[in-house]
């Protein structure tokens, strides 16, 4: 079943990547390059404790057969333009996988999706304006499209940023086990 969920998951992920959504992706290779997936995965699964609230809610998925963890989650968001702000005000929901390797390991954070009070602009892009920015979701001239799209992308910006160095961090850090402590 996990396996199933994976492919799914890896599936929806190309496909919506052939849309330019706004993505953080990396492969890293870490200082002690003999860590093993499976240690790697840990110190992964010990960020996600120490990054979330409630950890056991934002993980979906946890392979550790395959060193693979995906989660979700979703940051607040408020809007600093007055035009519409209410109605803009929600959440940005992301998805998060980190797959580990012998001394190396790769993150990918996607999909990050708008839900606003009233107005949701759904799955963020790379595109000038966000493709659902029609209609009565338009919100004006195409200079404003431009301003909230930005505005989107500069609040995921100052949440995923530090958050990536967080992993990278925890990522070097070697696990403590009995005998450490």
């Amino acid at each position: 079943m996990k396996t199933l969920f994976l492919i799914l998951f890896l599936a929806l992920t190309t496909i919506v990547k052939a849309q330019e959504t706004y993505t953080f992706s990396e492969v890293v290779k870490v200082e002690d390059s003999q860590k093993s997936p499976k240690s790697l995965f840990a110190s992964a699964k010990m960020w996600f404790t120490h990054s979330f609230k409630n950890p056991k809610e934002v993980i979906i998925l946890d392979d550790s057969e395959n060193n693979i963890l995906v989660g979700r989650g979703n940051m607040p968001y408020k809007s600093k333009i007055f035009s519409g702000s209410a109605a803009r005000e929600g959440y940005i929901t992301f998805d998060i996988t980190i797959a580990c390797k012998d001394g190396r390991y790769k993150y990918d954070i996607t999909n990050f999706t708008h839900s606003g009070n009233t107005v949701n602009y759904g799955l963020i892009t790379n595109e000038e304006t966000l493709p659902t920015m029609t209609g009565l979701l338009a919100g004006g001239p195409k200079s404003y499209k431009i301003k909230v799209t930005n505005e989107l992308r500069n609040s995921i910006d100052e949440r995923i940023k530090p958050l990536i160095q967080e992993l990278k961090s925890s990522m070097e850090k070697p696990i403590l086990t009995k005998e450490d402590w």
